[in-house]
């Protein structure tokens, strides 16, 4: 009977797996609607997304090693923010230790003329998806700063993801953003065959 359980249980959690798998690799769905939306709002805002997105070698070496600290968090989002033109004064990066459950992996807000990105992290943080979180929560800094958003907040962190691979961060986003992100990977991939496609490329 034990043995029957575990069994079922594998099989179960198996298949969940490959349902995850298949699900992921499916092109855009629900989201297909909004991601053209977002497209040609930046390209009507914008004018024309940006090049790749190239990290300083030094420090990014350094947030390698220690993606979890906050000099190098901050460090990190003032280079992110630079290569999309802009420079945050008024932009403060914290990280807190909780466990991720239901909670985002990143948030961003505002208050009182302050923004505050806020990182959540653990001994088991790996720097690709940290990464990708913080360029995540710049683009909505950025956004924000740009005067460019949806009104359904749905909406808006899609165009968020969007907007991400559209001012050239499509290498960090694809190898990070996995289980955190808004987007499906094949939906990543979307968006840049998209932005493609307008530029003849």
């Amino acid at each position: 009977m034990k043995t029957d359980f575990y069994t079922l249980f594998t099989i179960i959690v198996l298949m969940g797996f490959v349902f995850f798998v298949i699900l992921r690799q499916l092109g855009p769905t629900q989201n297909k609607r909004i991601i053209d939306d977002s497209i040609e709002l930046l390209e009507r805002k914008l004018g024309g997304a940006r090049g790749a997105y190239v990290p300083e070698s030094r420090r990014f070496e350094a947030f390698q090693g220690n993606c979890t600290d906050p000099e190098l968090l901050r460090y990190m989002a003032e280079d992110i923010l630079a290569h999309c033109g802009i420079v945050p004064a008024d932009l403060a990066v914290e990280t807190c230790e909780e466990e991720m459950g239901e909670h985002p992996a990143g948030t961003y807000s505002h208050r009182d003329g302050v923004s505050t990105i806020r990182i959540r992290v653990s001994r088991y943080a790996r720097y690709n998806v940290v990464l990708a979180v913080l360029i995540h929560e710049c683009m909505h800094y950025y956004l924000r700063h740009s005067g460019i958003g949806f009104s359904e907040t749905r909406d808006n962190e899609i165009l968020t993801d969007t907007a991400t691979i559209y001012m050239g961060f499509y290498e960090y986003i694809y190898h990070g953003y996995i289980m955190v992100g808004y987007l499906r990977d094949s939906e990543i991939m979307y968006v840049k065959k998209k932005l493609a496609e307008l530029r003849n490329i």
